[in-house]
């Protein structure tokens, strides 16, 4: 494998689109775990369905209620926010090896007429 597809290879493994999101929101996909990493307020205001709030100040303290056996599908405000990557990464070194950012975070979801709870 050259280097291109490599990094190709692993960026599809590690990241998602909102459309494969909604899917699997729509199919009541048991083995994922949605996390919202924004602030409380904006998760308030609306977030993805099913999704839990865990705000990136929180998740050292609050780490241990995700389990390591799904896949964590994490999110942000918009394709510039780096909250996602960063919880991504904090996952990944506690041992957490099916992480996935759903790129474009909560912008994108929305602007796709994606559903929104409150």
């Amino acid at each position: 494998m050259n280097d291109a597809e490599r990094f190709f290879a692993d960026k599809l493994r590690f990241e998602t689109d909102p459309a494969t999101v909604n899917h699997m929101v729509e199919n009541k996909d048991q083995d994922i775990v949605i996390v919202d990493v924004r602030g409380r307020n904006a998760y308030k205001e609306g977030h993805v369905p099913t999704s839990i709030s865990m705000p990136n100040e929180e998740l050292d303290a609050r780490i241990n209620e995700l389990p390591k056996n799904k896949r964590i599908i994490l999110y942000c405000y918009n394709i510039a926010c780096f909250r996602a990557p960063r919880a991504a990464l904090k996952l990944a070194q506690h041992g957490y090896d099916n992480v996935t950012e759903m790129v474009g975070g909560f912008d994108e979801w929305q602007k796709h007429g994606h559903p929104v709870e409150k």
